[in-house]
C-alpha cells in the first residue's frame, strides 16, 4: 500500500503492523534527514589530467598518478609547481653570476683602442695632425666694441657718458674703432643730450633713431621727429595712440600733455592735428603733407572688410 504523494516509480512497502501515521512521518523524516547530507566533492578526472599535461610541457614531473590514487590533485599540483619554481630559479643564478662576470671581462672601448697595435700600411699616417686655429686675442677696442653690441642686440643705443664712467680710456678706445675693420660696424650719432652709439649689425638706423630719441627724453623732440619721419618716409600721418606702443609705452595723459605743450613753441609750428572718419586723432607735419591729403590717407574705407 502506498502512502502519501510519491516521485514516479518511488514505492516503499510497509509493515501492516505499523501504525500508517507514523510510518508516513518515518519517511518524511528520513528524506529531510538526506536533503541536509553534504553532497560529496565532484572530481573533475579530466581537468585534472589536462593540469598534469600542462605542468609536464613546462618540466614538471607530475604523472597524473595522484588522480588515479585518489589522491588531493590540488594539492600535488601546488607541490609540482613550488618544486618547478625551485629548479628555475636554481637554474637561474650561474647564469646571472655568469653574465656580471662576462661584463666585468669586457673591455671599455677607449681602453680597446688605445691597447690595440699600430695598424700597418694606415694611408694617413703620413699626414700631420691638424689641430684647430688659436683665436687671436682682442683688442681693447673691440672688446668695447662687442659691449655697445650686445646693448644693441637688447635694443639699446650706449650713450657716451655711460662708456666713459664705464671705461677708463673710452675716448681714446672709440677713436681707434673707425680704423679697426674688426669694428666698422659700430654707428655713431648725435643727439640733443649726448653722442650715442650702435651695432647697425644688431640694430637698424630708423630704430636707432628711435632709440636715441627716448634716451634724451625730450618728448617734444620725439613726437616732432616721429610724425615727421612717417609724413616723409611712407607717407602717413601719425595716430596719437602710436606713442603707447613699444619702445615709447607712454601712458594717454603723458601724450596729452606733450601734445598741449608742443602747440606753444614755434619749432613745432609744422606739426598739426586731424580726426579721421572714425574719430580718431592723428598728427602729420605740414612740411610733407597737406591736410586734404592727411586726411585722405588717415580715413578708413567703409568698403574694405
Amino acid at each position: 500500500m502506498l502512502f502519501g504523494r510519491r516521485k514516479p516509480g518511488y514505492t516503499t512497502t510497509v509493515d501492516s503492523s505499523v501504525d500508517p501515521e507514523q510510518a508516513v512521518l518515518d519517511l518524511q523524516k528520513a528524506e529531510l534527514a538526506a536533503k541536509k547530507k553534504p553532497k560529496a566533492e565532484v572530481f573533475d578526472i579530466d581537468a585534472a589530467s589536462e593540469t598534469a599535461r600542462r605542468l609536464k610541457e613546462t618540466g614538471s614531473s607530475f604523472d597524473g598518478s595522484a588522480a588515479k590514487t585518489g589522491e588531493d590533485v590540488i594539492a600535488a599540483v601546488e607541490r609540482e609547481t613550488a618544486e618547478l619554481a625551485a629548479m628555475q630559479a636554481a637554474g637561474a643564478a650561474p647564469e646571472a653570476a655568469e653574465t656580471v662576470q662576462d661584463e666585468a671581462a669586457k673591455p671599455q672601448l677607449l681602453d680597446f683602442l688605445a691597447g690595440e697595435p699600430e695598424v700597418e700600411n694606415d694611408p694617413f699616417a703620413d699626414q700631420p695632425t691638424q689641430t684647430a686655429p688659436e683665436l687671436p686675442e682682442l683688442t681693447p677696442a673691440q672688446e668695447l666694441a662687442g659691449y655697445i653690441r650686445s646693448r644693441s642686440a637688447a635694443a639699446l643705443v650706449t650713450p657716451h657718458a655711460l662708456l666713459v664712467s664705464e671705461v677708463e680710456n673710452a675716448d681714446e678706445l672709440l677713436a681707434q674703432m673707425p680704423q679697426d675693420p674688426q669694428c666698422e660696424d659700430i654707428v655713431v650719432r648725435a643727439g640733443a643730450k649726448d653722442t650715442y652709439y650702435y651695432s647697425n649689425a644688431n640694430m637698424s638706423d630708423n630704430y636707432a633713431m628711435i632709440a636715441q630719441l627716448i634716451e634724451d627724453k625730450d618728448l617734444c623732440v620725439m613726437f616732432a621727429e616721429m610724425v615727421r619721419f612717417n609724413a616723409r618716409v611712407y607717407p602717413s600721418a601719425t595716430p596719437l595712440k602710436y606713442f603707447q606702443r613699444s619702445p615709447y609705452g607712454l601712458a594717454p595723459e603723458e601724450i596729452e600733455q606733450t601734445w598741449k605743450t608742443m602747440q606753444g613753441r614755434p619749432e613745432f609750428a609744422d606739426i598739426e592735428e586731424l580726426t579721421n572718419n572714425q574719430n580718431e586723432r592723428f598728427l602729420f607735419s605740414t612740411q610733407h603733407l597737406t591736410r586734404r591729403y592727411a586726411k585722405a590717407i588717415s580715413d578708413v574705407d567703409d568698403f574694405c572688410d
